[in-house]
């Protein structure tokens, strides 16, 4: 693009010249004088006629310098910017599944003391969640409401175990939300993956027993997860619903 405007240049001031040396030494028949104030003459009008020219090319290039600059100081800002980003992102990441995993150990202590039979037992984990489904199921199959389901959750959740699972899978939610907001640089594209590997990284039987928290406990937390329309959208898109009974 430069070499236009030096090309541009180079041909004004050769115009100029020829222009010159036709109109007196070919047209006029004039010859070479000896006469330095016929060669100052000739300065004069070279200068005249070439000064304000190349003024306007210097002027053009100028311009054109500033704005590359400028688009190269507009390629570093952004740059410095995704680099922010992904600091700010790996950051996130390294906090996002070092929760994952705290969850996990806290699932894998979930347990639930029951009576059959006059005997005490316990279920944990996995076992915990199917307990308590085929007590919903059971629930149902006799037609009682929900009340009647809350307050079996309520007698298996003595010690808020039930709690500490949907308060830990909601922190995590809105550490998604808090830490890629819009303000941040992040889009809800990028929110709504990492609410795709949160439930993808949640062991299904504690998904299922959050989505039975959020039907029927009034937790603060299973609200904030009621009302998150990011959240609700993902779990749509995998197939998930928190109204299973």
């Amino acid at each position: 693009m430069i070499n236009k405007y030096i090309i541009a240049a180079s041909v004004a001031i050769l115009i100029v010249l020829i222009s010159y040396v036709v109109q007196f030494y070919l047209l006029l028949d004039y010859g070479i004088s000896n006469d330095t104030a016929v060669w100052g003459q000739l300065g004069d009008y070279i200068g005249g006629v070439l000064n304000p020219t190349l003024s306007f090319v210097s002027l053009v290039l100028l311009i054109k310098s500033l704005t590359l600059q400028n688009e190269a100081n507009n390629e570093l800002r952004q740059e410095l910017k995704n680099n922010e980003k992904t600091e700010k992102i790996r950051s996130f990441e390294t906090l996002f599944f070092n929760m994952i995993n705290s969850q996990k150990e806290l699932f894998h202590s979930f347990a639930i003391d029951l009576t059959k039979d006059d005997k005490k037992a316990k279920k944990q984990g996995v076992d915990a969640v199917i307990l308590i489904e085929d007590e919903i199921e059971n629930i149902r199959e006799r037609n009682e409401n929900d009340d009647k389901i809350k307050s079996m959750l309520e007698k298996f959740d003595s010690k808020d175990q039930i709690f500490g699972l949907t308060r830990s899978f909601y922190i995590m939610v809105k550490t998604i939300s808090d830490s890629l907001n819009d303000t941040e640089g992040f889009s809800s594209k990028e929110r709504a993956s990492h609410l795709h590997t949160l439930i993808n990284f949640t062991d299904f039987a504690q998904l299922r027993m959050i989505l039975i928290a959020m039907q029927f406990t009034e937790f603060e937390s299973v609200k904030y997860l009621r009302n998150h329309q990011e959240f609700n959208a993902v779990l749509q898109e995998v197939g998930l619903d928190y109204n299973i009974y």
